[in-house]
């Protein structure tokens, strides 16, 4: 099966902090996000981590509050 990809528009990478570079990938039955601009790859099937103090949370971008 291939693997289909769809980018997540106004996503923050949370590795290098690109916007609009990082894409859902699934293949069959895993699901993983990966950034295009710096390679890092995360697997979305997982529990998620302890949050790290270096580490950003992946930040979606939208209209802004008036």
């Amino acid at each position: 099966m291939a693997v289909k990809r769809q980018f997540i528009a106004g996503a923050a990478c949370p590795s290098c902090g690109a916007v609009d570079r990082v894409q859902r990938c699934l293949d069959g039955e895993r699901i993983w996000m990966e950034c295009v601009a710096c390679g890092m790859v995360r697997d979305l099937d997982e529990q998620p981590a302890a949050v790290d103090a270096n580490e950003q949370p992946v930040a979606l971008r939208g209209p802004k509050p008036r």
